[in-house]
C-alpha cells in the first residue's frame, strides 16, 4: 500500500471518529438540556453539523447514542474503580471503591445521569451494549466475592455471581434515590449505601471458627 493511501486511510478514520466524537457531544448536551423524549435526532445531527445520514451511520437511533455514552461513562468509571482496587481490604472497603468511583463519575454530570436511569431500562435493539457493561460489573464483583471467601470473611457456600448481582442492585436503588432527591451529593444520604451494603453481607459473614480454620496462618 503506498504512503499516500495509508495517509488518505488515515485522514478518513480520523475524520469518522471526529464526527462520531461531535454527534456524541451534540447528543449528551441536548438530552441534559431538553431532555431525552424531547430530542430528536435531527436535532441532533443539526447539533452536530453532520448530515443526518451521518447520524444514521454512527448509530441507528438516539438510544443507540445514549448507549454509546453509558459504555463510555459508566464503561470506563468501573474500570476505573476495579483497576484501582485496595488489594486484601475489607469486602465492604473494596465496594464502596468501586461504588464510589461510579457516583463520582454521575455526579460530574447529575442531568445525564436521570436519563441513564430513566431510558436505559427501556431501550429495545440496542442492548448488548449495556448489557455488556452491566455482565462485566456482575462477573467482577463475583470475583471480589471470591476473594473475601479465600480470606474467610464470606461463608464458602455463597453464590458469589449472585451476590454480586444483589450488592449491585442496592447500589442502583441508592442511585435511584439520590438522583431523585435533587440533593447535588450522595454522601450524607441516610441510610448510606455502606450501612445498605453492611446490612447485606451481615448474614453472609463467616462465624470466627469459620474463619480460624480458612485462614492457613493459624490453622498451618
Amino acid at each position: 500500500m503506498s504512503e499516500a493511501k495509508v495517509l488518505l486511510i488515515g485522514r478518513a478514520e480520523r475524520n469518522k471518529l471526529d464526527k462520531r466524537e461531535r454527534l456524541i457531544r451534540a447528543a449528551r448536551e441536548l438530552f441534559r438540556t431538553h431532555g431525552f423524549e424531547a430530542t430528536t435526532t435531527g436535532e441532533i445531527a443539526g447539533r452536530a453539523g453532520v448530515a443526518k445520514g451521518t447520524l444514521f451511520f454512527h448509530a441507528k437511533s438516539k438510544e443507540a447514542l445514549l448507549v454509546m455514552m453509558f459504555q463510555r461513562d459508566v464503561g470506563r468509571a468501573i474500570e476505573r474503580g476495579f483497576s484501582t482496587l485496595p488489594e486484601g481490604a475489607p469486602v465492604v472497603d473494596q465496594l464502596m471503591h468501586v461504588f464510589k468511583t461510579m457516583l463520582r463519575q454521575h455526579q460530574r454530570d447529575i442531568g445525564l445521569a436521570r436519563v441513564f436511569v430513566k431510558e436505559l431500562g427501556f431501550v429495545r435493539g440496542d442492548r448488548h451494549g449495556i448489557e455488556g457493561v452491566l455482565h462485566d460489573m456482575f462477573a467482577r464483583l463475583g470475583g471480589v466475592i471470591e476473594d473475601a471467601k479465600l480470606r474467610g470473611e464470606l461463608r464458602p457456600d455463597v453464590d458469589s455471581f449472585l451476590l454480586g448481582r444483589n450488592l449491585f442492585a442496592l447500589f442502583f436503588v441508592f442511585l435511584l434515590q439520590w438522583l431523585g432527591s435533587g440533593e447535588r451529593s450522595p454522601w450524607r444520604r441516610r441510610p448510606s449505601l455502606r450501612e445498605m451494603l453492611e446490612m447485606q453481607l451481615s448474614g453472609l459473614r463467616c462465624s470466627t471458627a469459620e474463619q480460624i480454620q480458612s485462614d492457613p496462618v493459624r490453622t498451618g
